[in-house]
């Protein structure tokens, strides 16, 4: 039994704070409304509706948290009646409510609807038991079939959509978005290429050239007389005469 009141004064306190937080960002919107009017740009307008709709978001989540306690099973009633002033109580609801009395417990803890909800509700209920019975089943059977086409028409959409989604993922990434940026950058402003500098060509060495070649013009000239001398002395000998 303590557990279950401390799980669910732990529910409360959380919720409590996830509402005052949704009253606040209520209260600037009105005051912004309020204050500029039609001065206001649309954009801002939009940013505080998408902060109002993510924290009811947020509290839609902590009340189907599976640590939260189901609410409607616990009863809501005044602990005690009195006329005096409740400082607690006008905190609690910003000086609207001072005390639990015999005129404010049963509008704001009513079990049953108001006067006027009730007199519509009655007269609906007059108006159906003057309808053929016949004639409201056939109704009731139109309504039920349109309602059944219309939920399988959601049911076979929503099975589509999930069958795109899952195979939208199972399919294998052909591409890197990081990697066609890098690419679209070098192409673009060279980005990341590197320049790969060659080593410098050796010249090719050149022919030697021979001694002959290398020799001036006199001294293939004085070569030159010594071989015809050579040769002129050899065509004498000394016992031919």
């Amino acid at each position: 039994m303590q557990r279950e009141e401390r799980a669910l004064d732990t529910a409360l306190e959380a919720i409590m704070q996830r509402v005052v937080d949704i009253k606040g960002s209520l209260q600037e919107l009105l005051g912004k409304i309020e204050q500029e009017g039609e001065r206001s740009d649309w954009p801002s307008y939009l940013n505080a509706y998408s902060v109002i709709s993510a924290q009811i978001y947020t509290l839609m989540k902590v009340l189907k948290n599976e640590k939260t306690p189901v609410l409607r099973n616990y009863l809501t009633l005044p602990l005690q009646l009195s006329a005096d002033t409740d400082d607690k109580l006008l905190a609690a609801t910003e000086g609207r409510v001072p005390s639990f009395s015999h005129d404010f417990v049963p509008n704001l803890l009513r079990t049953k609807p108001e006067p006027d909800v009730e007199a519509r509700h009655l007269a609906l209920e007059a108006k159906m038991a003057q309808v053929n019975q016949d004639t409201a089943q056939k109704q009731i059977n139109i309504h039920n079939k349109v309602v059944k086409h219309v939920m399988e028409m959601v049911n076979t959409a929503r099975e589509e959509w999930e069958t795109e989604t899952s195979s939208r993922q199972t399919h294998a990434q052909t591409c890197s978005l990081n990697e066609t940026q890098i690419l679209v950058a070098a192409l673009g402003t060279g980005k990341g290429i590197r320049v790969i500098q060659q080593p410098p060509q050796q010249p090719q060495a050149r022919p030697q050239p021979s001694a002959a070649q290398q020799a001036t013009p006199a001294q293939r000239k004085a070569v030159s007389s010594v071989k015809t001398n050579i040769k002129a002395a050899s065509g004498m000998h000394p016992y031919g005469r």
